[in-house]
């Protein structure tokens, strides 16, 4: 009965989690489109008193990485631990990975603000 009561709450999760890339996208593209339009219709007038205030509307936010890791991690976590009595997970969480891939890439080429120079050392 574990399966049927249980395992259907973990795999309605995880088929939610694989849709919520989409709507963070949304929310990366149309927020700050409102941001910028609160501040004023006109692009050549604004009415923010300084230069940092300026930049910081219109240059993007700083892509946060921490968080995307614990999302994978979780999505291949939960696979793992249940996915060898819940087959249909293996599908769910390849579906979840490839909706983060497809909305992270456009989210950090479209939407964050650029990186600054890296060196050698990586995450």
């Amino acid at each position: 009965m574990w399966y049927s009561e249980v395992g259907g709450k973990i795999l309605q999760t995880m088929i939610i989690n694989s849709i919520m890339p989409y709507i963070t996208l949304t929310m990366a593209c149309v927020l700050p489109k409102v941001m910028i339009m609160r501040d004023s219709t006109d692009p050549h007038k604004t009415k923010k008193t300084s230069m940092a205030q300026f930049k910081l509307l219109h240059s993007g936010k700083d892509y946060i990485i921490h968080f995307k890791f614990a999302n994978v991690l979780n999505v291949i976590y939960i696979t793992m631990m249940y996915g060898i009595g819940m087959p249909l997970l293996f599908p769910v969480a390849a579906f979840n990975l490839l909706n983060q891939y497809i909305c992270e890439r456009v989210i950090v080429a479209y939407y964050m603000k650029q990186p600054p120079a890296l060196d050698n050392k990586l995450i």
